[in-house]
């Protein structure tokens, strides 16, 4: 079995990997998911944010569901039912994304499972992998949606207007449809506008709350 060395890597590094669809990184993994996760689940699915919260993540962990058998729910018949809308830590594998304040960011190479059919390599750079696997708009909406939780995480103001309910944090599509049928018009059809419009009803919320202001 390849060894791959766990070295952090940077966007210009060498890097390769060929998935080959055995589906072992499918069983007895924790997938976080966020509000913009859950509705590209939600736009593979067919379906509403609402519902892809009740049938495929934990309201617990925000973890997507496993079946009895420790396998992701979406994994079936050997493929991954929801592939156009897998999230951010599935198209990162085997990579995993890390941050740091500042923006410097870094990639650290995940172990495999030891029986994974994958093929790593040296052909292409870490940035052309990500680019390959549709992580830039997923990495994006991840660092806005963290920029909120640590507003709110933030010293509220006991002194400010009551800013009333906050909207649905994890459900997208129930924070537009109410704001849009409270102002009378129609529900933007695209997911991204959709999650542009629930980025600026929580930052709109968080400021009538008093929340420290947003950081660049």
């Amino acid at each position: 079995m390849y060894r791959l060395p766990v070295v952090p890597k940077t966007r210009r590094d060498s890097f390769s990997y060929r998935c080959n669809g055995c589906g072992r990184c499918c069983h007895g993994k924790q997938i976080s998911v966020g509000p913009y996760e859950v509705a590209r689940l939600a736009e593979a699915l067919g379906v509403s944010t609402s519902e892809a919260l009740a049938t495929s993540v934990d309201p617990e962990t925000s973890t997507l569901r496993w079946t009895d058998g420790g396998v992701c729910v979406h994994y079936d018949a050997g493929r991954c039912a929801v592939h156009a809308g897998r999230p951010l830590a599935c198209r990162l594998y085997p990579l995993g994304w890390i941050t740091m304040p500042g923006g410097a960011e870094m990639f650290i190479p995940v172990e495999p499972h030891p029986e994974s059919a994958g093929v790593y390599g040296e052909a292409g750079d870490v940035e052309g992998y990500l680019q390959a696997q549709g992580v830039p708009p997923y990495a994006r909406r991840s660092v806005q949606y963290e920029a909120v939780a640590l507003r709110a995480a933030g010293a509220l103001d006991d002194d400010g207007a009551d800013p009333g309910a906050p909207p649905p944090v994890s459900d997208v599509d129930a924070a537009v449809r109410t704001d849009c049928d409270a102002r009378d018009v129609p529900v933007p059809e695209s997911v991204e506008d959709r999650v542009d419009l629930h980025l600026a009803l929580l930052h709109r919320w968080l400021d009538a709350a008093g929340a420290p202001p947003a950081t660049s």
